[in-house]
């Protein structure tokens, strides 16, 4: 989940710099866009008003030219449509390697200790000995000699007398 929330915040960045790059392209496709404007202008035609509608046609045809020239505007959804594949690809790398299966620890010998154990974990408040050894099946000797080495070890503690806790 760490590498996870790293990744993310990687993608983040990178997000946030595509998006300052793209804004500071937009600017300067508008100021090209405004200058071309400026320098192309329609010619006043002197005389017929027929030469005048055929001298008007190619001008606006040629800032339509310059402006499809000079624009980015396809460029920025292209960038954008990059971005957000580079961001996916990542996302779904992360995702791969964080969903790994979990190694499954080997399961616990069936030692006599481990059954008293796992036979007072149900019990919160503390087991008996009789109880113990009604749940596990052995002997008293077997018993005593497991919550002796338990309690050394710190794995239970004595309750009250004859009855033991897990810690």
């Amino acid at each position: 989940m760490k590498k996870l929330a790293e990744v993310l915040k990687a993608v983040n960045k990178e997000i946030n710099a595509l998006s300052k790059k793209l804004d500071q392209l937009s600017q300067k496709a508008d100021k090209l866009m405004k200058a071309a404007a400026k320098t192309v202008k329609p010619k006043a035609a002197s005389g017929k008003k027929t030469v005048k509608k055929a001298k008007a046609a190619p001008a606006k045809k040629t800032t339509k030219k310059k402006v499809a020239k000079t624009a980015p505007a396809p460029k920025k959804e292209t960038a954008r449509k990059t971005a957000k594949k580079a961001v996916k690809k990542t996302v779904k790398k992360a995702a791969k390697k964080t969903a790994k299966k979990p190694v499954r620890k080997p399961a616990a010998p069936a030692t006599p200790t481990n059954k008293v154990l796992t036979f007072m974990k149900r019990y919160k408040k503390g087991v008996s000995i009789s109880m113990i050894k009604k749940g596990s099946g052995l002997d008293d000797k077997q018993i005593s000699n497991i919550l002796h080495r338990a309690s050394k070890e710190g794995k239970i503690k004595r309750v009250a007398r004859g009855v033991y806790q897990l810690v």
